[in-house]
């Protein structure tokens, strides 16, 4: 199973759009890390067609709407919880906004992947057996460093990997 991992939109339609024409038809799923910003992202991204798994990052305003706007393809983490997990074709997969978070995860062996976001560098390593990925950010923007490549990442569940894929 492929799985499309996506953070850090910041409302960069555009580059939302590309990444749907892109992975049509090539991943059965998308697990989203947060930072969309605006709801109308949210009602974009639902548009996709796909089941998405998504948590709330920092910077996500009107969660009320944002949850509304997403639509039924949304399974989202509950706002009293500081990361999600889904177990998809027997891997078990946590996800959340932030790093460290993120870290601590994939260090206590208990999933086979780990996916953050929130500082919209790539990372893409094993911490023990389990990968830990950042995808970059949709919106090719690092504060205070300006505009970089634009990613996001394909988690193949067969080989426990992950590939950084650049928007084109």
């Amino acid at each position: 199973m492929k799985i499309a991992i996506l953070s850090d939109i910041h409302d960069h339609i555009g580059n939302l759009e590309k990444i749907a024409q892109q992975i049509k038809a090539k991943v059965e799923a998308i697990i989203f890390l947060g930072d969309m910003c605006a709801p109308f992202t949210a009602g974009a991204m639902g548009q996709i067609g796909l089941p998405i798994y998504a948590c709330l990052g920092n910077v996500d305003e009107d969660h009320i709407a944002m949850l509304q706007r997403g639509g039924d393809n949304f399974t989202w983490t509950p706002l009293t919880k500081e990361f999600g997990e889904v177990e998809l074709d027997k891997k078990k997969i946590a996800f959340c906004h932030y790093p460290k978070l993120g870290e601590l995860l994939a260090k206590t062996g208990d999933y086979d992947a780990v996916f953050f976001g929130h500082t919209h560098q790539v990372v893409n390593k094993k911490i023990g057996q389990s990968l830990l990925v950042n995808p970059g950010a949709v919106c090719g923007i690092v504060p205070g460093k300006g505009y970089v490549r634009a990613t996001y990442a394909i988690y193949d569940t067969k080989t426990n990997s992950a590939q950084i894929v650049e928007i084109t």
